[in-house]
């Protein structure tokens, strides 16, 4: 349960950051938006291969398949084009989140 907590305070964490670094109001529904698609994506595959647990390629495969579903499923509820726009979002979300997650395995 607690790393299911860390893992949803990364990616809330990195909508507010995001939010910040757009020069936009932090609104609740704006965090949801951006956090709870990736943190859904990534604790479905996290059931399927826990990333604290086992070998260190666990983090690395739910994390690099975490990520890229969750941002095409926030892509879908938001109603916006999959395209190479959708990338530098994809490359940043990975680059905020694996050292935390990789924090959190050091916790856990």
């Amino acid at each position: 349960m607690a790393k299911r907590v860390w893992e949803a305070g990364v990616f809330v964490l990195f909508a507010v950051v995001g939010t910040l670094s757009h020069g936009r109001a932090v609104t609740f529904a704006g965090v949801l938006e951006t956090a709870l698609p990736l943190w859904l994506a990534w604790a479905l595959l996290a059931r399927w291969r826990d990333p604290y647990e086992g070998p260190l390629a666990h983090l690395f495969l739910v994390w690099g398949l975490a990520l890229p579903l969750g941002v095409l499923l926030r892509s879908w509820i938001v109603g916006s084009e999959v395209s190479l726009a959708t990338l530098p979002f994809l490359l940043i979300a990975m680059a905020f989140t694996l050292p935390l997650m990789a924090l959190g395995r050091k916790l856990a």
